[in-house]
């Protein structure tokens, strides 16, 4: 008994802290506030006016990312007009309008956090999108979805905040079809010091690359394509320094309200990223037929 309680304990902190560090990154009217220097009307915006922009990409490489994901995907099997995606941890919806607006299927995200979905939600209104793209605040460890209801499901950086990895990709598992695809980014451990700027505001908890292909093929998913974009995301991250640095100088709009902070957590990254452990990386699998854990 004590042991579940101090379990509980720890994901209560756990999910405290990744509301506190998430919520601080979601703000409609930060986003309103970056349309308005860009020179964007809000009554008259398009989807890809924000996510070419990376106004509403908050995923590992911003936009450029999201490309490189989608040509990968379609080399392998992309979505049709006729088939559904889940975006697993969808935040602010950039990724989930880019996957709609590319592919011209259909979108389901789910994020945590209540104030996620709800930005997100707003965003896909003001941008014309709400008829084929929905949001629901909801913990992916127990979606309230159908079996086998998507065709795909996309997972971007958002597994290494989970600590239960197996009951989350088994999850993920029972809601995608036979022979439907999980198209998971993520960093992989074991995470180095360099990372601990990071780890201070918000859990990351990252498995070595043979543990997590274990996790999802485990699941019920086989795998088809692990690709390294280390490289890729470093320059996201030196470009994303640079900029943060010259419009706090400038005391710009748009500068972070902790500039010194946000600096130390890039400054994680790009030294975690130079050495041999925290990789990032893109993994494909195929949902194996009627072979997910969530049914063995």
């Amino acid at each position: 008994m004590t042991a579940a309680v101090g379990q509980e304990s720890r994901s209560d902190r756990e999910g405290a802290r990744l509301r506190q560090f998430y919520g601080e990154m979601t703000s409609l009217d930060g986003i309103l506030g970056a349309m308005s220097m860009h020179g964007l009307d809000p009554d008259h915006v398009t989807a890809a006016d924000l996510y070419t922009r990376g106004l509403d990409c908050q995923n590992l490489g911003g936009f450029p990312h999201l490309e490189l994901i989608a040509e990968a995907v379609g080399r392998v099997g992309a979505p049709t007009p006729d088939d559904r995606v889940l975006d697993v941890g969808c935040g602010i919806g950039g990724p989930s309008r880019f996957v709609a607006d590319r592919f011209g299927c259909n979108v389901l995200g789910v994020d945590l956090l209540p104030i996620r979905t709800e930005t997100a939600r707003a965003l896909t209104v003001m941008t014309g999108m709400d008829d084929r793209i929905e949001y629901r605040a909801a913990d992916a460890t127990a979606l309230p979805l159908e079996d086998g209801s998507f065709t795909q499901a996309w997972m971007l950086d958002m597994s290494i905040h989970v600590r239960d990895k197996p009951r989350l990709f088994s999850e993920v598992a029972r809601v995608v079809r036979d022979g439907g695809l999980l198209v998971l980014h993520d960093q992989t451990g074991p995470l180095p010091p360099t990372m601990r700027p990071v780890k201070r505001v918000a859990p990351f908890l990252a498995p070595s690359l043979s543990q997590l292909i274990r996790i999802v093929e485990d699941a019920g998913f086989k795998l088809l394509v692990w690709q390294d974009t280390t490289p890729q995301v470093i320059e996201f991250f030196a470009k994303l320094r640079e900029l943060m640095t010259a419009a706090a100088q400038a005391d710009a709009a748009g500068a972070p309200a902790r500039p010194e902070q946000s600096l130390a957590i890039i400054d994680g990254y790009l030294a975690t990223l130079a050495s041999p452990r925290g990789r990032t990386g893109l993994l494909l699998a195929r949902r194996a037929a009627g072979d997910s854990a969530s049914a063995k």
